[in-house]
């Protein structure tokens, strides 16, 4: 091939291996190179020189706010937040009802124990009844006035038995912190404890049974003193009641 015929493809070859030349122009190109080998060399020439430009500048990783920056304007960014939100949210809204539960969970149980305080102290309240009720048969019980102020009611002491039933009417009911306590008063004036006791509200009458160990003849009289809820080792509270055997 004459040279002045290699002169356009020899001016195209720079452009084609940059990935520069129109379609038509490669198509011509890429034709006459298959049927000439000094054009071939040419273009494998170029291209090792268009490698070398690129690799003769190290790479260098961007600024690490510059990527944070592009990565914020990205259209994902804006989803990933959306989704963290409400995935926080979600977290939010499980953990109030769980707590909520818990509350509710608090509440009930505290109510069932309260219900069951008193179904208990009913209870007790009807046994001792009964237990008074039976001592009205037995012969030889005493049957005591109650000395209080603005109460009504009866000691039933049996000696043999070494028990005594107090009832007493329209005893004022006491705070949950509070409690009634029995007291055996012996001839010294000192007190022993026999017994805790709370009145009902729906109740116009209070029964409570009282033991005594060393037997009520080693005694004068029982009081009744308002105390701490269980009760004290000694009378802190003020005297509602006296009886004297």
């Amino acid at each position: 091939m004459a040279p002045e015929e290699h002169t356009p493809f020899l001016e195209n070859i720079p452009a084609y291996a940059l990935g520069a030349l129109d379609a038509d122009d490669a198509a011509a190109l890429e034709k006459h190179l298959g049927q000439c080998a000094s054009c071939r060399t040419e273009l494998a020439e170029y291209r090792s020189m268009a490698d070398s430009l690129l690799t003769a500048v190290p790479s260098k990783q961007p600024p690490a706010m510059l990527r944070r920056r592009i990565q914020d304007q990205l259209p994902s960014a804006g989803k990933k937040s959306q989704k963290r939100f409400e995935w926080s949210f979600n977290r939010l809204a499980v953990g109030f009802v769980v707590i909520l539960l818990l509350a509710m969970n608090v509440v009930s149980l505290n109510q069932m124990r309260q219900i069951q305080a008193q179904q208990a102290q009913f209870t007790n309240q009807m046994d001792d009844a009964q237990v008074a009720l039976a001592m009205l048969s037995y012969p030889g019980v005493q049957r005591l006035s109650v000395d209080g102020e603005n109460l009504t009611g009866s000691l039933l002491l049996d000696n043999d038995r070494n028990i005594a039933a107090l009832i007493v009417w329209d005893i004022p009911q006491l705070q949950n912190d509070q409690t009634y306590q029995v007291w055996l008063i012996d001839p010294q004036g000192g007190r022993v404890g026999a017994g805790i006791f709370n009145s009902l509200a729906d109740q116009a009458y209070t029964t409570q049974v009282i033991y005594a160990k060393q037997g009520f003849s080693n005694f004068v009289g029982i009081g009744v003193t308002v105390e701490p809820a269980g009760g004290s080792s000694q009378p802190t509270g003020e005297r509602v009641l006296k009886v004297d055997f």
